[in-house]
C-alpha cells in the first residue's frame, strides 16, 4: 500500500480496476482507452499510473492483468477492512455483491436499522438495532461505517461512532459531521449529485 496518494486518484484508481477487471478477451489497453471509459482526460490515467509507479509498452499499452495487480498493491490494505452499514437499505444489498468479488480489501460485518426490530439485509450478515450500535461496533472489530440514515439522527449517532473509535465515515447524510481530525470523512452530497444531473441534463 502506498502512503499520501491524493485522496482523487485512490478514487479513480479503484474506478480503473473495477472497469479493467470487466474487459473481456483483451490483454492490453492504452491510456486514452481507459480515459474514455472512465469519462475522463487521459492524461489523468497517465498520472495516476505514474504515481503508483506504472508504465506500459509504447505500442501495446498497459497489460490488463499487472495493472489490476499494481493498483491492488498500491490501495488495498494488507487486511481486509470490516465495514458497517447504518440504514443503508437497497444500496448496501448492491455493494454487498461488490465487495464479495474476491479483489475487494472491503468485508461487510454489520447493519444496523433504526426499527425495533430490524429486518436482516444478508443471509449471513446480522442486523442490529441502532441501540446496540457502539457495542457491536467494537465487538466486531470495525474500520469503516457508512452513514445512511435521517438527518435528524445522524449527528448523535456520529458521536457514538466515535466514542466506538472508528476512524473512517462515508457519510451519505447532508448534515456536516463534526468529527476530530483523526476521522477521515468522506461526503457524498446526494441532493448536490442530484441537483447537478438536474442542471445538465435541463441544459443539453
Amino acid at each position: 500500500m502506498t502512503k499520501n496518494l491524493p485522496p482523487n486518484t485512490v478514487e479513480r484508481l479503484s474506478n480503473y480496476r473495477r472497469r479493467l477487471l470487466a474487459i473481456q478477451g483483451k490483454d492490453y489497453i492504452h491510456s486514452h482507452q481507459l480515459a474514455h471509459l472512465m469519462k475522463i482526460n487521459p492524461a489523468h490515467v497517465r498520472r495516476d499510473l505514474m504515481l503508483i509507479g506504472f508504465s506500459g509498452d509504447v505500442h501495446k499499452g498497459y497489460n490488463i492483468k499487472k495493472l489490476i495487480a499494481q493498483i491492488g498493491k498500491n490501495i488495498d490494505c494488507e487486511n481486509k477492512h470490516r465495514v458497517a452499514f447504518i440504514g443503508i437499505g437497497d444500496l448496501g444489498r448492491a455493494l454487498y455483491h461488490e465487495f464479495n468479488n474476491g479483489h475487494s480489501k472491503l468485508e461487510i460485518a454489520a447493519t444496523f436499522r433504526l426499527s425495533e426490530e430490524p429486518i436482516q439485509q444478508f443471509f449471513d450478515i446480522k442486523c442490529y438495532n441502532i441501540s446496540k450500535l457502539k457495542q457491536v461496533l467494537k465487538k466486531e472489530n470495525i474500520d469503516i461505517v457508512v452513514l445512511a440514515l435521517p438527518n435528524i439522527n445522524a449527528k448523535d449517532i456520529t458521536k457514538t461512532i466515535v466514542d466506538a473509535e472508528i476512524k473512517g465515515i462515508l457519510n451519505f447524510t447532508s448534515v456536516h459531521l463534526d468529527v476530530p481530525e483523526d476521522v477521515f470523512v468522506e461526503n457524498y452530497d446526494m441532493i448536490g449529485k442530484l441537483e447537478k444531473l438536474s442542471y445538465f441534463t435541463s441544459c443539453r
